[in-house]
């Protein structure tokens, strides 16, 4: 029985052995001189939730050192939520008037209840937010806005414009950069993407239809299409 046990120990003593060297081969095998690119490098800044900023309590010598926040800041959503940004947290503010009620919009990567990266810009109190152009569509319901923020759109987006496009990958193709998008707080989703309204000549005519001059603008409601 000793020796039946002692056989057994060895051979998965040396099983054991086996895998260890297959992994290290796996991981050896890739090349040193190859980087890797982070996905949120790649994909760009995910924001999970934006919403209007009803009171920003910011502690005496409060300030971004390095791109990151010098103490604990707290933002009252609403009357029930309120956003604690840890000291530490990288982020940026671009909203002058953020000592005054209602004029900022928080944008934030967030981790369950933790902030992981934010961003406070400039806005004002209503049901939606308006934003830089979408540029790309992205797998899972995604798209990369022009300012390389991710996030998520509606299953329908309206495309607002005078010239018609046949889907959402068209209008971006037409329209680049030079669009802006419309982000529904309650949905927290993009609904709307409005070309610019000096359009006469979109800045790439492949894949559009030329219709006739008109002065009406038209709204199209249609499903997201690759």
């Amino acid at each position: 029985m000793r020796q039946l046990f002692t056989l057994r120990f060895l051979l998965t003593l040396l099983a054991l052995l086996a895998l260890l060297g297959v992994a290290n081969w796996l991981t050896g095998s890739a090349p040193e001189d190859e980087p890797v690119t982070p996905i949120s490098d790649a994909a760009g800044r995910s924001v999970d939730f934006i919403a209007l900023v009803e009171t920003a309590h910011l502690p005496p010598g409060f300030s971004m050192v390095g791109g990151r926040a010098s103490d604990d800041l707290f933002l009252t959503i609403d009357a029930t939520r309120t956003m604690m940004v840890k000291a530490g947290t990288p982020g940026e503010i671009a909203c002058p008037r953020i000592a005054e009620p209602s004029q900022c919009i928080v944008a934030a990567d967030l981790l369950g209840d933790g902030v992981l990266w934010f961003s406070l810009i400039p806005g004002t109190p209503g049901a939606t937010v308006p934003l830089p152009a979408v540029i790309e569509l992205l797998p899972g319901g995604w798209v990369r806005l022009a300012n390389d923020w991710r996030v998520q759109h509606a299953t329908k987006v309206e495309r607002s414009c005078i010239d018609e496009t046949s889907s959402l990958t068209n209008f971006i193709k037409t329209y680049g950069d030079s669009a802006t998008s419309t982000y529904n707080v309650e949905q927290q989703r993009i609904v709307r993407v409005t070309c610019p309204r000096d359009a006469s000549t979109p800045i790439t005519s492949e894949e559009t239809t030329t219709n006739e001059t008109t002065t009406n603008e038209t709204t199209t409601v249609a499903s997201v299409q690759p």
